[in-house]
């Protein structure tokens, strides 16, 4: 066999492990629908924002995964803090649109117009920003995720996040 060969042969194994790779990276971030979370609270009285949100606490191996959900007229935004202790590892954010979303308001602001509808958009969600910080050197993701975590009980956190 000849060293072209060789070197194309390699060249294909290596592109097909690195696209595994991503794979099982983006499978990774995914908490499973059979996965119960170990604490949620429903945060629609919180005045996060006028449609609500949550959060959920999830076990990870020897990590803990706070998921916050915000939900806005527009679309929503969805946190994913893990952290070991009070010490933040990574966080994944993600902000969505609705298909529908706020275009205009009317004069009277009792009408939100919203025709943007076209037949192939099956109401499916735009991601419109796709974040991904590690370590603790944004302030304003550090101060959400320590407010976030206050709402989860000291015993749960002590059981299962240090």
């Amino acid at each position: 066999m000849t060293f072209n060969k060789l070197a194309k042969k390699f060249g294909f194994f290596l592109s097909a492990f690195a696209v595994l790779a991503a794979f099982n990276m983006i499978e990774n971030q995914n908490v499973k629908a059979n996965e119960p979370a170990i604490f949620s609270l429903d945060l629609t009285d919180e005045d996060i924002s006028p449609e609500g949100g949550g959060i959920e606490l999830h076990k990870e191996g020897q990590l803990c995964l706070l998921i916050l959900n915000i939900y806005r007229e527009s679309g929503q935004e969805n946190y994913r803090f893990k952290f070991k202790k009070n010490n933040l590892i990574e966080t994944s954010y993600l902000k969505y649109r609705y298909p529908n979303a706020l275009l205009a308001i009317n004069d009277d602001l009792q009408e939100l117009i919203a025709h943007d509808e076209s037949p192939d958009s099956n109401n499916k969600m735009e991601l419109i920003k796709n974040d991904f910080i590690v370590g603790q050197k944004n302030k304003a993701i550090l101060h959400k995720f320590f407010l976030y975590q206050k709402k989860i009980p000291d015993g749960l956190l002590k059981k299962n996040c240090n």
